[in-house]
């Protein structure tokens, strides 16, 4: 049996958005770890994007964190980002075979362990929908500018 299931595995809605659905584990301290389900999306109406929408304690909704498609790739071989987003390839050395992702914002932190193998080929799937370098074909300029306007 699987214990990382992707029930939206291979789901490529109408709008465009790559979803997967995997169960992580949030790091509480150097021996607890407990699982939480997390989401990651990738719209290509926002393609340098991906979005982690993780439970909020207490049930009360999700909170949601946005970051760059790229930063995500690139934290599969090596550390990458600083501040509030930062991912860690697997370390064999340290027995870890989970990509490592560090969020914060003004409230508070979460440190996850992601299953590397589902991640990759989740993003690999999102690249598939939107190539390197083909990032910019997709977005709407006239209406982003339009926005940073004020739709004036």
């Amino acid at each position: 049996m699987n214990p990382h299931p992707l029930p939206e595995e291979g789901v490529r809605p109408p709008d465009g958005v790559i979803a997967m659905t995997v169960t992580t584990s949030l790091v509480m301290s150097r021996t607890e770890a407990v699982p939480l389900s997390v989401r990651f999306s990738y719209d290509r109406l926002h393609p340098f994007t991906v979005f982690l929408d993780m439970p909020k304690p207490g049930g009360g909704g999700s909170a949601p964190w946005a970051f760059a498609r790229e930063l995500l790739q690139s934290g599969l071989h090596r550390p990458s980002g600083e501040g509030d987003v930062r991912v860690w390839p697997p370390c064999r050395c340290n027995g870890r075979a989970d990509v490592r992702l560090f969020v914060r914002d003004g409230t508070g932190s979460a440190l996850l362990d992601v299953p590397s193998q589902p991640l990759r080929e989740w993003l690999v799937r999102t690249w598939e929908a939107v190539p390197p370098g083909e990032e910019n074909t997709w977005i709407d300029w006239d209406a982003l500018v339009g926005h940073l306007l004020g739709d004036r």
